[in-house]
């Protein structure tokens, strides 16, 4: 009588496992980073904050986790500032998270760029960045371009094209 070993049976289906996992990684689709709108708020005499609206779309049919998002912003080629954002966020499998991200800018360095943007109502920018996930199949750590216009919008007082400086005995707007 030959002695049968006890993992021949479990072979088979090892393998069977690796080679579906083995799969995983190539099935794997990067985000969809982009700009949805941005925000000017707080704008004073030395600068002011943008918020910026970004969405992230996860194509898998998996959730995945984020861990950190870097965002450098450009308007009309002047560097407006960068961001660093540590927060953990959910991604749900084929669905979009939206994140708002301030960032500072100076009027001195880019004011020219969004004080011009500010009077058409959309913003020309280019957004440079990386994501880091956390995936069911490791950690992923994905670069992103996104180039385009992004509708403006304000926040505050004095922040209206249509306000000009009181004078006096002339009716407020």
């Amino acid at each position: 009588m030959s002695a049968r070993n006890p993992f021949v049976p479990v072979l088979p289906v090892l393998l069977l496992l690796a080679a579906a996992c083995g799969g995983i990684p190539n099935t794997f689709k990067d985000p969809e980073v982009t700009l949805d709108h941005v925000t000017l708020r707080g704008a004073g005499l030395t600068g002011g904050i943008l918020d910026l609206a970004v969405k992230i779309y996860n194509p898998n049919g998996f959730s995945v986790k984020g861990t950190k998002l870097q965002v450098g912003f450009d308007v009309q080629g002047s560097h407006v500032g960068d961001i660093l954002y540590t927060d953990e966020y959910q991604i749900q499998k084929n669905d979009t998270t939206q994140l708002t991200l301030p960032v500072t800018f100076n009027w001195a360095g880019v004011g020219g760029a969004v004080r011009s943007a500010m009077s058409y109502g959309d913003i020309p920018y280019t957004m440079k960045g990386q994501v880091t996930l956390t995936t069911p199949v490791g950690p992923r750590v994905i670069p992103f371009t996104r180039e385009g216009r992004a509708p403006l919008t304000r926040i505050g007082l004095g922040l209206n094209r249509a306000s000009a400086p009181a004078t006096p005995g002339a009716p407020a707007h």
